[in-house]
């Protein structure tokens, strides 16, 4: 049901200095400190600059990673197996090129909407310096022929392995053009789903429907700008983490909010800071204080509506706190990974804001379940972790 090709990127000469986290997850100070290092790829996905001028940056930094070999691209058509290792957790999966009209079609399955303004940016950027950077994050069911694939691409020779962010990186690639194929042939009959990078994945498309009205070429046309760069994994290699929200300020008195809780919740206090252990479950943190939710109701017309963010939004959010659309109140942010729930008492009881809610992790299955009806999903609903690094491949969308 989709469509995977080969690559021919652009491959870091010195990936642990050039490589970052996405750049939707780095924050200001990271981004000073990285600015600092000349060979970093910060300077291409955050370029300095104001206004246009930011994305014609971008394509300059680009052209000087490639005229200064900071960056070189590989000759011959090939896939690759990125693996991320630490103590407590490690994942795998290849990078391909999925096919964008896979993407319009449906085969490709979103889970969640995109926002206009960092879309416009991702569009501008990717338009300027026709190159994309950053990995797509997709997953499809597991699937063991595909697995036994990438345990045989892992018995070739490395060709980057370094430690960064807390994870040695591993990656492996694969010429072989019978290796491939099987690849190709098999997920013919995959359907696979967008686990995390919307924004990256909507700007290709996007930059795709430009091509094709500016060029002759077709909807099959075998070219760059026809495949989106891709990270895709076994739904078995996904570490979904806590998506917590955190109040600046209640509007009403506390017992009048616990009062107003008890509509949809059995509410208990509890003694010390705690994660939620099963779904339909919620931690709160009521300036300093602990509450476990649970919801009263247990029968869900649709799986969406059973998911604690969804409850959240519906009973808790909207009509008590008055925050409508999380993404763009300033009442509300989030603390995406953060696994210890005495590190998030602290935004409370040393940061002076109101009000923790800490939730279940939402379960892959039910994502992909969503998804395939049609089904979206509330913002920052997922914390896939550990973040894919960006620049460990970089797809040049340009004809050759």
């Amino acid at each position: 049901m989709v469509k995977i090709s080969p690559l021919k990127p652009f491959l870091p000469k010195n990936p642990e200095e050039f490589c970052t986290n996405p750049y939707d997850i780095i924050g200001k100070e990271e981004e000073q400190q990285l600015k600092k290092i000349p060979h970093s790829l910060i300077h291409l996905i955050l370029p300095d600059g104001e206004g246009d001028q930011i994305y014609r940056n971008a394509a300059k930094v680009y052209k000087q990673f490639r005229d200064k070999k900071i960056i070189t691209q590989v000759n011959i058509p090939s896939v690759f197996v990125y693996r991320q290792e630490s103590a407590q957790f490690s994942q795998q999966g290849l990078i391909v090129g999925l096919a964008l009209q896979d993407y319009e079609e449906g085969n490709i399955v979103r889970h969640e909407n995109t926002r206009k303004k960092p879309l416009r940016d991702r569009i501008n950027h990717i338009i300027s310096s026709n190159v994309a950077a950053g990995l797509v994050w997709a997953v499809f069911r597991v699937n063991q022929e595909i697995n036994n694939l990438i345990e045989q691409i892992k018995k070739k020779n490395l060709i980057f392995d370094f430690k960064k962010y807390g994870y040695r990186h591993l990656l492996w690639q694969e010429t072989n053009p019978a290796i491939i194929q099987q690849l190709v042939e098999l997920f013919k009959n995959e359907r696979v789903f967008i686990a995390d990078g919307h924004h990256r994945a909507a700007s290709a498309a996007e930059y795709r429907k430009r091509k094709l009205k500016e060029s002759n070429a077709s909807e099959e046309s075998d070219v760059p700008w026809q495949y989106l760069l891709s990270y895709v994994a076994s739904d078995d290699q996904i570490r979904i983490l806590s998506n917590s929200r955190v109040i600046k300020r209640l509007s009403i008195d506390n017992k009048e909010f616990l009062k107003k809780l008890e509509n949809d919740f059995k509410v208990y206090p509890m003694e010390k800071a705690f994660n939620p252990e099963k779904k339909n479950q919620i931690a709160l943190c009521l300036k300093g204080k602990w509450y476990e939710l649970i919801t009263k109701e247990t029968r869900f017309n649709l799986l969406r509506d059973s998911l604690d963010v969804v409850i959240l939004q519906d009973k808790i959010l909207n009509p008590i706190l008055g925050i409508i659309d999380p993404r763009a109140d300033e009442n509300i942010f989030f603390l995406g990974g953060i696994q210890d729930p005495n590190e998030m008492e602290k935004y409370i009881t040393e940061r002076g804001n109101d009000l923790l809610i800490n939730l279940y992790p939402v379960n892959i299955q039910d994502l992909e379940e969503i998804a395939t009806v049609g089904g979206v999903m509330p913002p920052k609903s997922t914390w896939f972790d550990p973040k894919l690094l960006s620049g460990l491949v970089l797809h040049d969308l340009t004809e050759k």
